[in-house]
């Protein structure tokens, strides 16, 4: 079940409202809170996702124990206020965030690491609820690789969306208007110098289906080439004329 979702919303290319569709089938079978969290390898640049507002008002994401603790190998864990004992090595700082995050309705949770220490970007998801422990093993036992798969396929696309987050796209011309909206992104793109494959990875497309929209939408332009098409966008003249035969 939790697969069929995640083919639906990695369809979605907006990080807000994957992440509510994220969280919102998580709530469906019973976790009520879910965190996302990546660090830099020298656990700087933390990006966060969470569902508990000021969770780390006292103590910086970045010194989350799950980044510290449960990302050096790729086994689901059982963490969380109703696990605690379970981790002698949990600092005094790390246990008040944990408490906290208990106080919220986190209290038992699942640890998904999706990147482990030593790379570039390390991190994951902690999923969970208000549950004591027995009950949460018991209702949850069976669930563990499903949502493994699950949270593997949302990073992927958590990380493709943040990418592209970085490639503002730029205006486009009204001669963009008798192109689709797919035609008019990729050669608009492509105008403002982006690479195919930095094209690809915003619109999350091949690098194959770049090249298609690209083809199509300079015919409809009634231009040949991406030099045409920069002079077009940035108004070095204007239209081109159509091709002949």
């Amino acid at each position: 079940m939790l697969v069929d979702v995640a083919v639906r919303l990695e369809k979605l290319q907006d990080i807000d409202t994957l992440w509510d569709g994220i969280v919102e089938a998580l709530r469906e079978i019973g976790f009520t809170h879910a965190l996302h969290i990546s660090v830099g390898a020298d656990f700087k640049d933390a990006q966060l996702l969470c569902t508990i507002p000021d969770l780390y008002k006292n103590l910086p994401p970045e010194d989350d124990p799950f980044l510290h603790h449960s990302c050096n190998s790729y086994e689901v864990l059982m963490i969380g206020q109703a696990f605690v004992h379970l981790y002698p090595d949990v600092t005094p700082s790390e246990h008040s965030l944990i408490a906290r995050a208990a106080r919220e309705g986190l209290h038992a949770a699942f640890a998904v690491p999706m990147r482990l220490q030593g790379s570039e970007r390390f991190g994951g998801f902690v999923i969970g609820n208000g549950m004591a422990a027995e009950e949460f093993e018991q209702t949850f036992h069976d669930i563990a690789e499903e949502l493994r798969l699950f949270c593997l396929l949302m990073h992927r696309r958590i990380e493709d969306l943040v990418g592209a987050e970085l490639l503002p796209l730029p205006d486009s011309p009204s001669a963009f208007d008798k192109l689709s909206p797919r035609e008019a992104e990729v050669v608009n793109l492509l105008a403002h110098g982006y690479s195919r494959q930095q094209t690809a990875h915003h619109c999350n497309l091949s690098i194959h289906t770049v090249s298609d929209y690209a083809k199509s939408g300079y015919r409809k332009l009634g231009i040949r080439n991406r030099a045409q098409a920069a002079a077009l966008v940035h108004g070095a003249g204007g239209e081109a004329a159509p091709k002949k035969g």
